[in-house]
């Protein structure tokens, strides 16, 4: 969906070419012919990601990093180097709860598919400009059900409506190899090391969690004070403080699912917890001390022309 217009596209995910097939202008014949099957199913218009600039993006999301294990991504490179006092600041303002906060989270099961569903497409229809629409159960039930070392997804049980679900929150695990000894392959966007540096290093991945969907209540049902309303002079500035409030609930709650899934991530042993400043993250990063990294992916419409786009209104995730 774009801006309130359904249209039916592909999505194009993954082109991987072997190295030594590249420069040889594989890559436009394998767009052709992706270009060309989609035809003949009927869908003429696709979404698409990249990191590299091509003409012309809908929008550009850049990447951020939470980290779990300081002392790993600084050893694989992933990070830059510290002495022991730097590192021992930086582990210990990093440090999580041992618990989570939000009563009620729970892992996600095989009954909550539905819930799950209509959770999260109001959410994203009410909150975004550029989203997906899930249509079945079975969907979702592929997408979001926990399969270990794939997709993590947990929910909240609604304390004021027994059996109903109130939030849900999703990752997906994405492991780097680490390069030894000449250096590391990089995860996507990860924070740039200096050049020349080689470290040495036993570890053979860095696991990385990248956050996916979440889903959380946006009728909060906010409303104004005689006061409020005599202050805002008219209606339109009304409307305004009445978002203003919405979104500050909003950010609140997110903020809570979000350091309960770092701390669930840390907890099953991922070394870093990723995003893009895409959806509504913004509103937890600074708080949760993620940092911007220096990669960049760019969404891309093939055969449809659309205005730029907000990062802040992209909710669709893709791998």
């Amino acid at each position: 969906m774009v801006r309130d217009k359904t249209i039916r596209m592909a999505e194009i995910n993954f082109l991987c070419l072997h190295k030594d097939m590249r420069s040889q202008r594989m890559a436009p014949l394998l767009i052709k012919e992706v270009t060309r099957r989609v035809h003949l199913v009927g869908i003429f218009q696709a979404v698409y990601t990249a990191g590299r600039l091509l003409p012309k993006p809908v929008s550009t999301c850049r990447y951020f990093h939470r980290s779990l294990n300081p002392k790993k991504l600084m050893d694989t490179g992933f990070s830059q180097k510290l002495d022991g006092t730097q590192l021992a600041k930086l582990v210990s303002s990093l440090r999580l709860p041992i618990l989570t906060s939000i009563p009620g989270l729970r892992a996600m099961r095989k009954g909550d598919v539905s819930q799950v569903r209509k959770l999260l497409n109001r959410h994203l229809k009410t909150r975004y400009d550029v989203l997906p629409v899930f249509r079945t159960d079975a969907e979702i039930a592929h997408w979001f059900l926990p399969r270990e070392g794939v997709i993590t997804t947990y929910v909240v049980d609604d304390a004021e409506a027994p059996g109903k679900l109130s939030d849900f929150i999703s990752f997906y695990s994405l492991a780097s190899s680490v390069l030894k000894p000449a250096g590391v392959a990089r995860s996507k966007g990860a924070v740039r090391k200096p050049h020349g540096v080689r470290p040495q290093t036993t570890h053979a991945t860095v696991n990385a969690a990248y956050l996916f969907y979440y889903g959380t209540k946006t009728d909060y049902g906010v409303s104004l004070t005689e006061e409020e309303k005599l202050a805002c002079g008219g209606h339109k500035k009304e409307k305004a403080l009445v978002k203003e409030k919405e979104n500050a609930l909003i950010g609140a709650r997110l903020t809570g699912l979000t350091r309960d899934a770092l701390i669930l991530a840390k907890e099953a042993d991922f070394d870093v917890f990723n995003c893009l400043d895409m959806m509504d993250n913004a509103m937890f990063t600074r708080e949760l001390k993620f940092g911007p990294g220096d990669g960049y992916l760019r969404f891309y419409f093939y055969n449809y022309s659309s205005r730029s786009v907000p990062a802040e209104k992209i909710g669709f995730v893709m791998l």
